[in-house]
């Protein structure tokens, strides 16, 4: 049996919620070297090499090593940075690093890519590119990419932008609802191809103008099998052939027609963050609300298909649809939020990790943030559908306006602020042991 004692507290409050909410004692921010331009992601491969990779929002991707923060840059892409705009996601291949594994020197962005392109038309898009590194222990990567897939778009804001390996080793993608306020157009709801109209029910039966799809996503591809023919439902392979992708059997529009088979959830404004929980796979969504509430939803490990609201409501409350109160979801039927919280706490999500590191204490505790409220949020991660207690709570770190968040090999998890700072969630619990938490 461990004995332990508490070197630095910091306790927690509640800031919402009609509950007391239970403390997490040693909690504490430990700041990684360097210092970074509007940071939006910190990622890691699984490679044993200790590194930690550092997005920036202007278009480079930097590298800490063995404590150090290197000079040159693991990349440097050519990116939009009008409003939202920029280089938002960056996934290592699960087999980077990894001897003799296939894709193991390849690793995927996310980024807006700037209009004139030569290759592909010069309409604005969001993009996905494959890179890869010289040798497996590179720290700057190969220059030249590969575009994979391409999301029309018609503003510089809501572009979700996050991407991630899942469990299944498919390439998971958000995207946000194309920009104007009140969803105008529908696209989130949208499976189809649809134009940039008024009435939102037009999926598909207006082909006049830009056709635009895949806003207001999750989407899920194969990355690794690639070099076929690109079908009419393969929506993103837009201007790209053979493809770069193809598109998992057990996606839940295959098989169906006048759909966007890459589509795994929909009904999004922005997810301008998710992650995957380590501990049981279930994907965890920071979706940014409009004009009142804020929201984080839940998607089962392995489950596709689900509507997840928007704008019929905003999180549990009601938007588009007609009602009051909080039981929008129930009467659309679509998912509701584990949490919500208003805009008198913030303004915009951003959403983060379940902590499955190495210390015990904080196993389970969900930490999220605000771009606007400048603290430190957390919950106690619950199933799928179930509020997750004790709902939403502030800590007495003030961290500034937060970006973005990450984890490193072994489950560390960091903090990317607005300010340029990257800081490095510790729990300051030592056992009389000897044994460090």
């Amino acid at each position: 049996m461990f004995v332990f004692r508490l070197v630095a507290g910091i306790t927690l409050a509640l800031s919402a919620g009609s509950v007391a909410a239970q403390a997490i004692p040693g909690l504490s921010l430990e700041n990684v070297p360097g210092s970074y331009s509007e940071p939006v992601a910190v990622r890691a491969p699984h490679d044993g090499s200790g590194r930690i990779f550092i997005v920036q929002k202007g278009g480079q991707i930097k590298v800490v090593k063995n404590g150090v923060a290197l000079a040159t840059p693991f990349l440097t892409k050519s990116v939009t940075t009008s409003s939202e705009s920029g280089l938002l996601g960056l996934a290592f291949h699960p087999n980077f690093g990894k001897v003799g594994l296939p894709h193991n020197n390849e690793f995927y962005v996310f980024y807006t890519r700037p209009s004139g392109d030569p290759r592909l038309g010069s309409t604005p898009d969001q993009a996905i590119a494959r890179h890869t590194v010289p040798t497996l222990d590179s720290d700057v990567a190969d220059a030249s990419g590969t575009i994979v897939l391409r999301i029309p778009d018609l503003a510089g804001n809501h572009n979700g932008g996050d991407i991630h390996f899942g469990p299944d080793g498919y390439l998971y993608i958000s995207s946000g609802d194309g920009g104007p306020q009140n969803n105008p157009h529908g696209f989130a709801e949208c499976l189809w191809k649809k134009p940039a109209d008024s009435n939102q029910n037009s999926c598909g039966t207006n082909p006049s103008g830009t056709q635009y799809f895949m806003l207001g996503k999750i989407l899920r591809i194969d990355v690794d099998n690639r070099g076929g023919a690109a079908t009419a439902d393969m929506c993103g392979s837009n201007g790209i052939s053979p493809a770069e992708y193809s598109i998992p059997a057990s996606n839940p529009h295959v098989g169906t027609s006048s759909t966007c088979d890459e589509i795994y959830l929909h009904g999004f404004r922005n997810p301008w963050r998710f992650s995957f929980d380590r501990a049981n796979d279930n994907l965890v969504i920071g979706d940014v609300g409009q004009n009142t509430y804020e929201e984080i939803t839940v998607q089962a490990a392995g489950v596709g298909g689900s509507d997840h609201g928007w704008s019929r409501c905003e999180g549990r409350h009601f938007f588009d649809a007609a009602g009051s109160g909080t039981t929008c979801p129930a009467d659309t039927g679509t998912v509701a939020p584990v949490l919500e919280y208003s805009h008198s706490s913030g303004c915009s999500v951003t959403g983060g990790f379940v902590y499955r590191g190495p210390s015990s204490s904080l196993d389970g505790t969900y930490f999220f943030g605000d771009a606007c409220s400048g603290v430190l949020w957390y919950a106690t991660a619950g199933a799928p559908g179930t509020s997750w207690s004790p709902g939403l709570n502030n800590t007495t770190l003030s961290v500034g306006s937060t970006y973005g968040y990450g984890e490193d090999e072994v489950g560390n998890m960091y903090i990317a602020q607005a300010n340029g700072s990257v800081r490095k969630i510790v729990s300051d619990f030592i056992y009389l042991d000897g044994f460090d938490d």
